[in-house]
């Protein structure tokens, strides 16, 4: 694996939770990693051949998951259904004069307010009367307590719950057609953005656009299928599919844009 330094810390610090579970005998896990992090991860333990491991966010389409290593006496069975002493969720159930007011941004902005780092949370899964709030075990009482306290959610509905009693529901997108020069990251933002050749560069070096939740600063970075783009006051995208070459030779390509 080529390693930068940001891998190396990643995989140095697996390595220690590896050699804890193994000299411990007892579970280990991280905190919530992103899609960049994740991949990492999974490279290093199928390198090492590391076995005695999964990967959770609490429920099956997570996209914050974190890694659970355990000994050898344990199996991947009565591991999985002990997540719930690691993970939790918090349940925000609004008010109904304030169904549909807040978003993703709203639940997140509040919740760093509390002091926490971003690691210490999952997904945040958010619909018009409620969101669910993924969070490790240690860490929900102290955010449903603090939530409690602030002026948007006083008057909600709040309670700590199982992640397996979430309410799942199918993401909303919008889908639309762009097409490209070529494959190159910065063609992909400026359709996408509607933005001239100037402001995309700029956005790029200026470290506002991620690919698979890692920032991305090379323009000529190579996009592929169901590679994951956030850009910066822009939203989050999916390339969900390329099509076939148009008369004029550029490449014609699905996006999905999370609603």
């Amino acid at each position: 694996m080529e390693n930068n330094s940001e891998e190396k810390l990643i995989v140095a610090k697996l390595n220690d939770k590896i050699k804890f579970c193994k000299t411990r005998n007892k579970i280990v896990n991280t905190e919530f990693l992103n899609m960049y992090q994740e991949n990492i991860l999974r490279k290093e333990l199928q390198r090492i051949k590391f076995k005695n491991y999964i990967f959770t966010g609490g429920y099956e389409e997570a996209e914050s998951k974190l890694l659970i290593i355990y000994p050898d006496k344990l199996t991947e069975e009565v591991v999985t259904k002990n997540v719930q002493n690691i993970i939790k969720a918090i349940r925000v159930i609004l008010p109904n004069e304030q169904i549909g007011k807040y978003q993703h941004k709203d639940y997140l902005g509040t919740i760093m307010q509390f002091g926490l780092v971003r690691e210490r949370i999952g997904d945040i899964l958010v619909y018009e009367n409620c969101a669910y709030i993924i969070a490790l075990q240690e860490n929900v009482q102290y955010i449903k307590d603090s939530l409690i306290e602030t002026k948007k959610f006083k008057k909600a509905k709040i309670e700590i719950i199982d992640t397996k009693e979430i309410e799942v529901r199918t993401p909303e997108f919008e889908t639309f057609k762009i097409t490209v020069n070529s494959l190159r990251l910065d063609n992909f933002v400026s359709e996408i953005g509607k933005l001239s050749r100037n402001e995309t560069s700029k956005l790029i070096e200026s470290e506002q656009v991620s690919v698979n939740c890692k920032v991305e600063t090379r323009q000529s970075k190579i996009v592929e299928e169901k590679d994951v783009l956030i850009i910066r006051r822009k939203g989050k995208f999916i390339i969900e599919e390329f099509g076939n070459v148009n008369k004029k030779g550029k490449q014609v390509v699905m996006i999905k844009k999370y609603k």
